[in-house]
């Protein structure tokens, strides 16, 4: 009896000892916001779009949800903040921001003062994705709905798709200012654009991105995929669409395949002459099914390995192609620079890496195996 007591008067004690959540933030006081835009104005002023949630009444009790846009104008992202809280009723919250947009003349600019704002607020969600629009970021927003869905949960989602998809890396807050404070790696950021035909905004390929500037070039979607093929981020699914030129003169509407990429692996090597780095060789190795091949039933293994022979040397002369865009944009998206400092530092040179990366000799060698074509024998 006497042990119960003192257990007792010992988890009493604990209990009185414990502290309290002093930082707490109930979403009932609360206003989230879910998206950001950013888009310069005129005497270099930034204009800020915010999508803040308005909950009403639960979606499980038959009510929905709806957004509020809201556009302010200031000398910086804390001040159009700042503007922003004095036209809300309650207490606005970053917590839940799902995705941030950059206009495209934002990101032709040093986006640091951009993502400051966030980085400095240790409530800022860091895995929040990051895209650049065709034009402004603000009409992305304005859109508010597309049937059914929300138009920041809509791009937010169009770009999980394309990262499933390995047609996007997934680039969020925290690595975006990793990767744009590196001197030997770049990265490429999804470049949304609205599309008139749909009505909606989609997935337009890759935007280029050198330390902390969008360069103002961009890689269509299936260039895309190939790049990060090449830089070994294949995702969950992968797909290939490559026009085999000699069938598309008999008689059928499209002369392409499709190949569904299993497995990919690439490597690259390197050449040096006085320790400087002279050439890298990009092999990336493909393993894959043709998904689709209208033109042949493909029964005979010699046809197979013709179209995987078209197909390597096809997609080499594309590989190359993708190369020599990065060096125009300079985006070292490879990593060419990284692996230098870790493997051969004596010919990494940082300070003039920038100049070495544009003046290298970049050479792409695909190689494609396939091992399945779907067909029923």
């Amino acid at each position: 009896m006497k042990k119960i007591l003192n257990q007792l008067i010992i988890y009493s004690m604990s209990v009185l000892l414990m502290t309290g959540c002093w930082d707490q933030e109930l979403l009932k006081e609360s206003k989230l916001i879910f998206g950001i835009g950013y888009d310069y104005e005129n005497n270099n002023e930034i204009r800020t779009t915010f999508t803040v949630r308005n909950l009403g009444i639960p979606v499980s009790q038959g009510g929905s949800y709806s957004n509020r846009i809201i556009s302010t104008v200031g000398s910086s992202p804390r001040d159009t903040r700042l503007n922003m809280d004095r036209i809300i009723s309650k207490q606005v919250t970053s917590s839940k921001l799902q995705l941030l947009l950059l206009g495209n003349e934002v990101a032709q600019q040093n986006i640091e003062h951009i993502f400051d704002i966030m980085y400095r607020d240790p409530k800022s969600p860091l895995d929040a994705r990051v895209a650049v629009v065709d034009g402004r970021a603000e009409d992305m927003f304005k859109i508010d709905q597309i049937e059914d869905t929300l138009v920041t949960e809509f791009m937010a989602n169009l770009i999980k798709g394309a990262e499933n998809k390995t047609e996007a890396p997934r680039m969020t807050v925290e690595k975006t200012f990793r990767y744009s404070h590196d001197v030997g790696q770049d990265y490429a950021l999804p470049y949304l654009r609205y599309s008139e035909e749909q009505g909606s905004p989609k997935i337009d390929g890759l935007a280029l991105f050198h330390h902390l500037k969008y360069t103002g070039i961009n890689l269509p979607p299936m260039d895309g995929t190939l790049l990060m093929l090449m830089s070994n981020q294949k995702s969950k699914k992968a797909n290939i669409v490559e026009d085999l030129g000699e069938n598309s003169n008999k008689g059928y509407l499209t002369g392409s395949v499709t190949i569904n990429v299993r497995n990919a692996k690439s490597d690259i090597a390197y050449s040096f002459h006085n320790n400087k780095l002279t050439k890298a060789v990009i092999n990336l190795d493909i393993k894959g099914n043709i998904e689709e091949y209208p033109q042949n039933h493909l029964f005979k293994e010699s046809q197979v390995k013709g179209i995987a022979d078209e197909l390597s040397e096809k997609l080499t002369k594309r590989g190359n192609a993708v190369l020599a865009k990065l060096q125009e944009a300079n985006c070292d998206y490879l990593g060419i620079g990284r692996d230098l400092n870790a493997y051969h530092h004596e010919a990494w040179h940082p300070k003039e890496w920038d100049k070495e990366f544009s003046g290298l000799t970049l050479e792409a060698n695909v190689k494609v195996e396939i091992s399945e074509t779907g067909i029923i024998k």
